[in-house]
This record gives structure tokens, sequence and C-alpha cells, in this order.
């Protein structure tokens, strides 16, 4: 038969081994895809499978209806009824059948029987809304709906069904109060932000539908504050120093808090990543190799961490202004926002990696001593360091968009030139001044001197370093305010 020889009707593996739930999702494919001719017959070979499993003939009689199979859907609605009088469908489904059929009154008078019988239904008062919206009360469809969402209230698609039925009615106010009603309940849902701003919309109201597209993608406490700013249409803004970095800090935490909830094992990944990277560092140098030698996890670690932060702020900071041009462009945010609030994601991220490593030198027999004082001057040469490499990347990127091609392979070369797998010690001699001239290097060895040697770095040495880090910091700075209006224009290229 044809119908044996089409791949779409071939069923995965299914049986008693497999739950019906899983088997089910099959057909619910079709269903998704509003395929219902075919969904009616992929619940027709589940229904040989489980004959004892409601779904297979209650779902298979509403693709029918769907599919316009008004026929085919009565003579199996039927025998289902018949199998499963107790059913909930098995009483809804012949008010939806007489609804396809155009007989009103029937289904008026099935429905109001259900009415007393099943109140909490929802299928109930969706069907009785359906009816009202044929006989075009809009008002009575509104309550129906808002019945069936009251009986799962912690179900969100009886609210979305609620809400759309004033947007179809094109009572574009009203919708605007549905929305606002899912998204105080479903909060987490991106179709009450975008549906919410669509009906703000109808109604004229583009400063509110601006708002809620940004409170879905950054946060209603971001976008609050960024309210405070005075940024749009104002050609002479210049927001004090304060207010930008407490939208920094705003930006930056509700990032964090996404990235957790995203995660399941939330911020834990921030300590596992390192110990990941150390593990098959070991494995590779110490374990392959034989280079390891002694005390070679504390080298490692005191070289990596310190690298994964330099590696990922510059990363991340690298194109965040291409990445937050759409902010840019309707509220008029500072380009420097974006590479900051990288800089301080990542910087967060680093404490409790940090205590790690603390506590790892220390469990490892290198137990604190006065000298770890000196750690503070070098995390602050680092961030400096870190800070102006990725401002200064950052600013690029958008006039000289080919960087962002040789961002991933400058680090990777710069990862090798650093002693992060390696002391510098092994080196010639003769390459000593040479290769400490690289930054992240010296900052590595600075490290190692503290956790491995027990001794103070040279601090002189240490704050010219930070001093030169600290100026490219100040001239960035005003680069990116001359170029404030410029940034806009560039990234629309």
């Amino acid at each position: 038969m044809a119908m044996d020889s089409d791949v779409s009707l071939q069923p995965p593996e299914i049986g008693e081994h497999i739950p019906p739930e899983m088997a089910f999702e099959w057909a619910r494919e079709s269903v998704r895809e509003k395929d219902w001719s075919m969904a009616a017959r992929r619940w027709a070979m589940l229904r040989k499978v489980y004959p004892d499993e409601p779904t297979t003939w209650f779902q298979a009689v509403h693709a029918h209806l769907e599919a316009g199979e008004l026929d085919a859907a009565e003579s199996l609605l039927v025998l289902a009824r018949d199998r499963f009088p107790n059913q909930p469908y098995a009483k809804i489904q012949p008010a939806h059948l007489a609804m396809k059929r155009e007989q009103w009154d029937h289904a008026k008078e099935i429905l109001e029987q259900l009415r007393v019988e099943c109140p909490l239904n929802p299928h109930t008062w969706t069907s009785l809304a359906a009816l009202s919206a044929h006989d075009g009360d809009f008002e009575a469809e509104s309550q129906y709906l808002w019945k069936a969402a009251e009986c799962t209230p912690n179900q969100p698609g009886f609210y979305i069904q609620f809400a759309e039925s004033a947007m179809n009615a094109e009572h574009y106010e009203e919708a605007a109060k549905r929305w606002a009603i899912l998204r105080e309940r479903f909060p987490e849902l991106p179709i009450g932000y975008r549906r919410g701003a669509a009906a703000a919309r109808a109604t004229g109201d583009y400063d509110a539908a601006r708002h809620l597209l940004l409170t879905h993608q950054y946060g209603d406490a971001f976008v609050e504050e960024l309210a405070d700013q005075d940024f749009p249409n104002v050609a002479d803004t210049r927001s004090p120093l304060n207010k930008l970095l407490g939208l920094v800090w705003i930006k930056a935490l509700y990032n964090l808090r996404s990235e957790v909830r995203r995660n399941y094992l939330s911020f834990t990944w921030w300590i596992i990543e390192p110990l990941m990277y150390m593990g098959i560092y070991m494995l590779v140098f110490d374990v392959l190799l034989t280079r390891g030698g002694e005390n070679y996890s504390i080298l490692l670690m005191t070289g990596l961490i310190p690298w994964m932060w330099t590696m990922k702020s510059i990363g991340t900071s690298s194109t965040s202004i291409l990445q937050g041009q759409q902010l840019m462009l309707q509220t008029g945010v500072q380009p420097i926002f974006f590479p900051l609030v990288m800089l301080l994601q990542t910087a967060l991220k680093q404490i409790p990696v940090y205590i790690l490593l603390t506590g790892f030198v220390w469990l490892n027999g290198n137990p604190p001593g006065m000298h770890w004082f000196a750690l503070a001057p070098v995390i602050l040469v680092h961030a400096l360091f870190t800070s102006a490499a990725s401002l200064a990347i950052a600013a690029a990127i958008p006039f000289f968009r080919d960087l962002t091609i040789l961002v991933p392979t400058g680090l990777t070369l710069l990862m090798f030139l650093s002693g992060i797998f390696y002391d510098y010690s092994v080196i010639d001699e003769r390459w000593h001044s040479v290769f400490l001239l690289n930054p992240v290097a010296y900052l590595i060895m600075c490290y190692r001197e503290i956790f491995i040697d027990h001794t103070v770095p040279d601090l002189l040495a240490l704050s010219w370093r930070g001093g030169v880090c600290a100026v490219l910091c100040g001239v960035l700075l005003m680069v990116y305010k001359k170029l404030r209006y410029v940034y806009p224009r560039v990234v629309m290229e």
C-alpha cells in the first residue's frame, strides 16, 4: 500500500518497553506542524500498539476534526466514548463536532450541561468561549476564557488564549492589560513581552512597546535604571560617571543571574571549568609528556586561572559593541557601556575562582603569609591591563571587523607565550627580559612568586606597569567619549 511506503508513516520503535508519552511525540510532531491528516494516521498506528491509552483515541478525533474529516471523527468518537466513558474529552468532543457541523444549538445544549457537570475542566470554558466568539459576543468569550485560566493558574496556555482573543478582536488596549497579567504570572515567557509590545504599538504607545522589548532582553531593573539616564533623543546628554557605572553594575548582575538560571549546576560551573582545564593540561603535560615535575599542579593553576580571566575578558568584550547595537541605537546608551559590562561580569565570576586558587595552594603545602598581601597590587595591575586590552580591542572592532577573526588566534598565541604550562626559567636566560615584556607572562610570574616562591614581587616594576595601564585606560575613555556618536553609525554599516 502507498501508505506503508510513506517514510513519514514509519513509526519509531514502539511497544511495551517504550513509555507511551515518548511514543506519542511521533504523532505530536504532526500536530505541531498542523498536518492534521498525517496526525490522524499516526494516532491510528499508535492506537494499534496502545489501545488502552485514551490519548490515542481522543487526539485522533481532534486531528480528524481539524482536518475536516467529520464523518471519520464521529465514527471514532462513538468508539472512544464507549471505551472511555468517564474521560473529559468523551463529554467535550461531541460539542466540538457539533460546532464543526455548525449545529450551534446542539453544541450550546451540550456545553450548558457540561457547565454544570464539569465546571473545573478548562476545556468546558474554552469551548463556551469558542461558541461565544461565533456569536460575536466578545465580553462572554473573555469571561469564559478567564474562567479557563483560573482553572489552571499554574499553566500559561489559557492566559495566552485569553490575551490573544483580545488581539483577534482588535481590542488592543484590553489586550495590553491581558498580556500584563501573563507577564505578572509568568515573567519568564517571551510571548508576554513580544505580544504585549505588539498590542502597545497597535495603540500608538511606542515607548511602552520599546520598554517591553528591552525589559525582556535586558531585565526590568536594568531598563528602569536606563530610563533614569535620560538617554533618548537628547543630543548633548552626558550622564554622570556614577550613573553609568550603576547601569553597568545592574546589567552585569542581570547577565550573571540569567547565566546561572540557564545552567543546571548554576554558578558551580565557574569553578568546575578551570578544574576541567587543569585536569586536561595535567593529563597532557604531566602524565603523557612527563614534563610536569614537582608542584606542577600549583604551577599550572597559578598560570591557568589568571590567564582565563584575561582570555575571557578580552574574548567577551571584543565584539560587545557590535552585539549591543540594538540597545545602543534604541536608547543612545554610551558605547563604552558594553565592554565595561563584560569586564565587570568576568571579574565577578573570578572571585570564587580566585578563592579556589588560594585554597588549592594552601592545601598543597603553601600556607598564607605576609607575602600574600602582595596579591592586592598584582590583582589590581592585572585588572588594569585586562581593562586596557579589552577596551582597546572592543573600540577597534566596529571599524575593523576582520579583527574578530584575528582575536582568537592572537589569544592562542599569547597563551603559549605566557608561560602558563611551564616556568619561564626553563627558557634561555638571554630571553628572559624579552619574555617578560609580555604583560600576561609578567603577571603570571608575580602570582608564582607569591604562591610558590613565598616572596613579594618587585613592587616598583609592578607599579610602573600598572601606571602605564591606567594611563591607557584613561586615554581609551576619552576615545570612547569622542566617538560616542560615531559608533551608532558605524555599527549599522
